[in-house]
C-alpha cells in the first residue's frame, strides 16, 4: 500500500509553510548571538525518543567531541507513536524506540550511562494525575541532583505538542526542588512546523543563540537514521510517523536555543 498523493490544497499549504520556515530562519539568524560551549555537565530533556537528536544532535555531538559530559533524559516511553498499528502494540513500540534511542545517542557520543529512561506512558502527560506528576518530578529532581548540570535543554513551551509543553513544566518544577542554578535553554521541535509558535518563543526571550553544527551533521544524520520507526513507514502502515519535510528541517547547519531565565534565587520547593 502506498501513501496517498497530496491534494493541491495540501501542496499549497506545504509551500506556504516552507516559505514561513525560511523566513523564521532569517529572523533567528539575524536576531541571535553565538552559543558558547561551557565546560559543565549538560542535560538534554527529551519528551520522546528522537527529540534530543532532531533539535540538539549537533550540540550533543559537538560537546561530546570536546570531552564535555552530556546526559539525555527521556520522559515518555514513546509508545503512542503508532496507536493503530496492526502488529505492534504499545509495549513493543516502547522497546523499539528505546533501542533506537540508545543507538542514536551512541552515534552522538553519549556514553551508555548517559541515557536515562523514565518511561512515562506516552500520550498521557497532558492528563497526568497529581500523584504520577509528583512521582515524575521527584524522579527528575533526583536525577538532576545527581548529575548537577550547569546547563539544561528542554522543549519550548508552547511547542505545538501537549507532551512537550507538559515536560517543560515538569522540568522547571524539578529544578526548583534541587536548589540548582543551571543555565536553562529551550529548543524548538514541532514549533518549526508552526512558525507562529517559533516566532512566539523568539519574542519571549531576550537571548537567542545559534550554534554552528556543520562539522557534526554526519553524526547527527546517523543518529536521525536510527529512528526508522519514526522517519520511515512502519510496515504495513504507508506513511512515517514524522513528516519528511519536518525531519528535513533538522538537517540544517545551525541549531537554535532560547534562554529561559530562572528566578535569581530559586529555592527548593519540596522536602
Amino acid at each position: 500500500m502506498s501513501a496517498p498523493l497530496p491534494s493541491l490544497r495540501q501542496l499549497a499549504k506545504n509551500f506556504l509553510r516552507q516559505q514561513a520556515i525560511g523566513f523564521c530562519r532569517v529572523v533567528l539568524r539575524l536576531g541571535s548571538k553565538p552559543f558558547a560551549l561551557r565546560n559543565v555537565p549538560a542535560v538534554i530533556i527529551a519528551p520522546h525518543q528522537d527529540d534530543e537528536t532532531l533539535a540538539c544532535g549537533g550540540l550533543i555531538a559537538r560537546k561530546r567531541n570536546e570531552g564535555l559530559p552530556v546526559h539525555v533524559i527521556f520522559i515518555t516511553d514513546g509508545s503512542a507513536s503508532h496507536p493503530l498499528h496492526p502488529r505492534l502494540g504499545p509495549p513493543a513500540i516502547s522497546v523499539l524506540r528505546a533501542e533506537e534511542a540508545r543507538r542514536a545517542i551512541g552515534y552522538l557520543g553519549v556514553e551508555r550511562t548517559g541515557g536515562h529512561f523514565l518511561a512515562e506512558p506516552d500520550g498521557t502527560l497532558k492528563t497526568i494525575t497529581s500523584g504520577r506528576r509528583e512521582d515524575l518530578v521527584v524522579r527528575l529532581a533526583g536525577l538532576l541532583q545527581a548529575i548537577a548540570p550547569g546547563e539544561i535543554f528542554l522543549p519550548c513551551n508552547p511547542d505545538g505538542s501537549s507532551e512537550h509543553d507538559a515536560t517543560a513544566g515538569f522540568v522547571l518544577d524539578a529544578i526548583g526542588r534541587t536548589g540548582l542554578q543551571p543555565d536553562v535553554w529551550q529548543y524548538p521541535v514541532w514549533s518549526w512546523w508552526n512558525p507562529v509558535l517559533l516566532l512566539r518563543s523568539r519574542l519571549a526571550t531576550d537571548d537567542c543563540r545559534r550554534l554552528p553544527v556543520e562539522d557534526y551533521l554526519p553524526a547527527k544524520q546517523l543518529a536521525i537514521d536510527c529512528y526508522q520507526s519514526q522517519i520511515a513507514p512502519l510496515a504495513p502502515e504507508p506513511a512515517p510517523a514524522l513528516p519528511a519535510d519536518l525531519v528535513a528541517i533538522f538537517n540544517s547547519d545551525t541549531e537554535y536555543f532560547f534562554r529561559h531565565r530562572l528566578p535569581a534565587k530559586l529555592r527548593p520547593s519540596g522536602p
